[in-house]
Order: structure tokens, then C-alpha cells, then sequence
């Protein structure tokens, strides 16, 4: 029976551990849109995270502490080897305590934060006098440190004040928008909003492709051109498309301007402000070897701002999401990954790839072909076109089931 007794406070000790787990990664995962969501409970949790994570490493802690010395009680009246009582008693702790709460905690934050809030608000006003206690021997080491206990605020926290300040009429919901835009342009990069190198227009130094580049770029309205000697990783200079109409009989090389380049990996916010100081609203994108991988132009810094800047009629399927039904989608294989976040309400993040075509073939794990089908999240990608190894159109699909990253090949 005492054996028993034993058994049952672990299991419930283990449990505890478990929702501590859940309960600190649900709600330090969540992202600007998801606590948009979450409700005014987890935000009042989340509005003092030093406060929350000291409780919760506190509970945590004192939990762990009981586990081992009841598991202690159980494994030497059994006559076990220490160690072994320990890795034992050990393994179900790290399963059932930590990894598979976490896990559950980043594949579903909105919904545990949701769930446990209520439960820790009243964890963080239980435990107060440790964290008091905490708090202040906290502020004694940093003095002695000589470190100030000062909380930068960061893009996705000012984002969300704005938007808060504009649903509560202090500010015009537009002008909360745009700043709100301006604001996250730090953490956009370059690669995300540049046209990509086989998409960019290249002008050769001598001139030989002048008459089908220069058609090319008044179909595609486009204002200026990168020239090049020998292929896009020699560019020499810029042109600007107007110079090149008035002056047909000058060569080329006559009129290039010097070109600014900037890292893919730059700010949108430095593009800004490289721009501004070269005088110029054009560069060409380079990769960490050197190498052109696209250019942009502060039109497409702009349109991250107030949206797609579309000429007139220029046709708005190339730059948006079309529905082609109840729950299916047709979405440009350029998309954006950040816009799919967005829309979608997926947590893909845009660290290995910036485009859905580019997420689509990650999860394949080789080029595309038309009818192959991928799964994420509640979605299913099926790809519609493809061209020269590109995806070009892809049908999303709304399931509402629990897919994580899941491919399948198609007939193509």
C-alpha cells in the first residue's frame, strides 16, 4: 500500500512537471498574431515575463526536488543500485516532464497558453514572496556586475502596442497599420523582398541583347537595369531604361552609373537607409560569396509598407492569393513565406527558405512535379505548374487536420 501511495505522488509530481513545461514554452512561443488572439490572460501574464519565468522555474524546481526524494524512498526499499534507481526513475521525468510537454507546447501554443493561464496567474500570485526574495538578490548580482536591469523592447512587442492603440480609437486603425509595417521592416531582409536573380533582367556591356532587354523591361515596367560583362556575377554599373530610349545611338557603356550593392542578408530598414545615403533608389543583391542573387528597389521596401504597388492594369493574380473554391486556394510559387504566416496562420518560419515554392521542395526533398502534394499543418500543397524546375502555382487546400511537413510524389 505504501508502495502504492509512492507511485500515485509521482505520477502527480510528474504531471505538474509536465504542465510547468508546457506552460513556459506555450507561452514564450507565442507569436505577435497568436497573442493578438490568446486572450486578456495570457497577456497579462505575458506583460510581466520576468515575473512569469521566475515562478515557473521556481515551481519547477521545487517539483523536481520532490520527485527525486519520493523516487529516492521508492527505489531504495527496492533494493536497486543507486544509479540505477536513478535512471530509472529519471527517464520518465525527462519524457513525460519535459520533452513531450514541450513538444506539445510548440506544435499548439495557442490553445495550452489558452489552457493554463488561468493556472499560472494564480502560480505567479502564490509564489510572490519568492519572487520578491528573487527579484531583489537578481538586481544585487547585476550591480555587482555593473549591468542595468533595462528591457529592450522589441519589433513584435512596439507592433503590438500599435495595434492595441489603434482598436482602442488613440490612433487611426491605418496609421496604426503602416507604423505598425515601418516598424517590422528590421526584421525583414533583403532576400525576402528582392526579385531573385532569374527573375532580374541583366543588360550586357556591349550591347548585344540592348533591343530584347529593353522590350522586356518596358513589358515588365521595369526602371532601371543592372549591366553586366560576363553574366550577373560581373555587374559593372546601372542603367536607367529612360536613358537608353532617349539616346538609342549611344552604347551602353556610355551610360552606366555606379551601382550600390547590398547583402541578402541586410535589414530592409538598412537597404533604407543605404539607399538614402547613396542617393539612389536601386541596388543589386549579393550573396555571402560574392555573387549577384537579385536586386531590389526601394519600390519593393515600399510595398512592404502599404501593400503590392500594381500599375495600371497589371494583373493583381501574380502578386496575391486567388480562391478557387470553398477552402482551396491557388498561391504563386514566389509567395512570400512571412505573407503564408500571415494568411495562413502557420508557424513556418523563413529561415531555410522565403518562398512556399521554396517550402514545397524542401519537404520533398527534390524538384517538383506537377500533382505532387505536401502537408502542413492543417493544409495540403499540391502543385499546380511548374516550369524549368520552378514552381509556379501551387492549389492550397484547408483539410483541418494535423499534418507536420508530410510529402507525397505525384504523377508528373
Amino acid at each position: 500500500m505504501t508502495d502504492l501511495w509512492l507511485y500515485v505522488v509521482l505520477g502527480l509530481l510528474v504531471l505538474c512537471s509536465g504542465t510547468v513545461s508546457a506552460s513556459e514554452t506555450a507561452l514564450f512561443g507565442l507569436s505577435q498574431r497568436e497573442r493578438k488572439q490568446a486572450g486578456e490572460a495570457v497577456n497579462r501574464l505575458l506583460a510581466h515575463p520576468r515575473d512569469l519565468l521566475v515562478s515557473v522555474l521556481f515551481v519547477n524546481l521545487v517539483v523536481n526536488i520532490l520527485f527525486f526524494s519520493f523516487a529516492d524512498r521508492l527505489t531504495s526499499g527496492g533494493g536497486l543500485h543507486p544509479v540505477l534507481g536513478v535512471v530509472v526513475v529519471l527517464i520518465p521525468l525527462l519524457l513525460f516532464g519535459e520533452v513531450l510537454p514541450k513538444t506539445l507546447g510548440l506544435r499548439a501554443p495557442l490553445p495550452i497558453a489558452r489552457a493554463v493561464a488561468p493556472v499560472m496567474r494564480l502560480v505567479v500570485r502564490a509564489v510572490w514572496p519568492v519572487r520578491m526574495v528573487l527579484g531583489r538578490a537578481l538586481e544585487f548580482l547585476a550591480s555587482l556586475a555593473g549591468t542595468r536591469d533595462e528591457r529592450r523592447v522589441t519589433p513584435e512587442e512596439l507592433s503590438l502596442v500599435l495595434g492595441r492603440t489603434g482598436a482602442s480609437g488613440h490612433l487611426d486603425m491605418v496609421e496604426a497599420d503602416l507604423l505598425s509595417e515601418v516598424v517590422e521592416l528590421k526584421t525583414i531582409r533583403v532576400r525576402e523582398i528582392m526579385t531573385p536573380r532569374v527573375d532580374a533582367l541583366w543588360l550586357a556591356r556591349d550591347g548585344s541583347d540592348r533591343e530584347t532587354v529593353v522590350a522586356q523591361a518596358l513589358r515588365e515596367r521595369v526602371a532601371w537595369l543592372p549591366v553586366v560583362d560576363d553574366g550577373p556575377d560581373a555587374v559593372v554599373g546601372m542603367v536607367k531604361l529612360r536613358d537608353l530610349l532617349r539616346e538609342p545611338d549611344r552604347a551602353v557603356a556610355e551610360l552606366v552609373m555606379p551601382v550600390v550593392y547590398v547583402p541578402e542578408v541586410a535589414s530592409a530598414l538598412d537597404l533604407l537607409r543605404l539607399l538614402r545615403g547613396a542617393g539612389t533608389s536601386e541596388a543589386v543583391c549579393i550573396d555571402e560569396w560574392g555573387g549577384s542573387a537579385g536586386v531590389v528597389t526601394i519600390e519593393e521596401v515600399f510595398e512592404e509598407i502599404v501593400g503590392d504597388l500594381r500599375a495600371e492594369g497589371e494583373s493583381r493574380d501574380v502578386y496575391r492569393i486567388v480562391p478557387l473554391g470553398e477552402r482551396t486556394f491557388r498561391v504563386p510559387g514566389h509567395f512570400s513565406v512571412r505573407d503564408w504566416n500571415e494568411y495562413f496562420g502557420q508557424r513556418v518560419l523563413p529561415v531555410e527558405f522565403e518562398t512556399v515554392g521554396g517550402l514545397v521542395m524542401a519537404l520533398l526533398g527534390r524538384v517538383p512535379r506537377v500533382g505532387d502534394e505536401v502537408k502542413v499543418g492543417a493544409l495540403t500543397l499540391e502543385v499546380d505548374e511548374v516550369r524549368s524546375r520552378r514552381v509556379i502555382a501551387i492549389d492550397v487546400r484547408v483539410d483541418g487536420g494535423d499534418g507536420d511537413g508530410r510529402a507525397s510524389g505525384g504523377n508528373g
